[in-house]
Parts: structure tokens; C-alpha cells; sequence
């Protein structure tokens, strides 16, 4: 497990590849939308696995009024835990079930921002988009800028 804290600070803020990438839109006028990008919870728990280990994070949650969750992130560095805490909201869905989970995973990848894992993804440029406001569908994948990519690395 590597503990020089540039090459963990720079595993952390990896881009993602661009298919791991979800977008949502923001706001819709017409038969376009503004597009938001975001990481699946699961792409972050990778990320957290591959960076730390399977035995060298952890998350708690506690349940807060109103069905909002709060996550404390724990990552373990040079066999010293730091905690890096956030709250999520629960989703817009109709079962409250599938409300909290969202709320869960909301506050895990918000913890997870304060790591650098994908924080990246606020300093993309704004992108409006073909949607289909029927479907609630882009018509075409937003495209990443090229910073916004893993770099490729070249064989020798």
C-alpha cells in the first residue's frame, strides 16, 4: 500500500473513465437540458478499495431529522484514521426505501468529495444538451473535456 501522500492526493483525484461518469440534468428548456455530471456510490467504493485497500477505509452513517444521513468517511494513512464527514439528502423518488438509500450514497460520494474522488467533475464547463423530455433521456452522451480524462499510458 503505497503512503507517500502526493502519489495517494494524486491516486485519489484520478479522472474517471468516462463511461464510469453519469450525467443528470439540472434544468430543462424545451428539448434541452443542462447536463450534470456525477459518480455512481460504486464507482467511489472502487476508487476507495483500490487507493486504500479493502481493510484500509471505513464509513459510519447517522440518520438526522428530516431524512438526511450523514456519512463519516475513514481512511487509514500511515496506520492513522482521518475522518472526513458530510451530509446526503434523500432522493425525490416515491418509496422511501429507495429515498434513503439515496440519501446513504449521497452522503458517502459528498465525503468522499473532501478526498478529492471526483471533485473534478464541478469544474467541468456547462453543457447543454439534446433531451428527450418524454423519456427523461440526454439523446447523446455530454462529451468530457480531455483534462477530464485518465491520461492513457503509452508501451513501450
Amino acid at each position: 500500500m503505497n503512503t507517500d501522500p502526493k502519489q495517494i492526493s494524486l491516486a485519489l483525484t484520478a479522472p474517471f473513465p468516462a463511461d464510469a461518469i453519469h450525467w443528470k440534468p439540472l434544468s430543462v428548456k424545451g428539448n434541452r437540458a443542462l447536463a450534470a455530471a456525477y459518480l455512481d456510490a460504486r464507482a467511489v467504493m472502487q476508487r476507495l478499495d483500490t487507493v486504500f485497500g479493502v481493510g484500509g477505509w471505513k464509513d459510519a452513517y447517522q440518520l438526522v431529522a428530516g431524512g438526511s444521513v450523514v456519512c463519516t468517511l475513514s481512511v487509514k494513512v500511515d496506520s492513522e484514521w482521518i475522518d472526513k464527514t458530510d451530509v446526503g439528502s434523500p432522493s425525490e423518488q416515491p418509496d422511501d426505501g429507495d429515498k434513503l438509500k439515496a440519501a446513504f450514497s449521497d452522503a458517502l460520494k459528498r465525503a468522499a468529495i473532501k478526498l478529492g474522488i471526483g471533485r473534478y467533475l464541478y469544474r467541468l464547463p456547462r453543457q447543454w444538451v439534446d433531451y428527450d423530455p418524454q423519456t427523461r433521456q440526454f439523446k447523446q452522451t455530454p462529451q468530457l473535456p480531455a483534462w477530464a480524462l485518465p491520461t492513457v499510458k503509452q508501451s513501450a
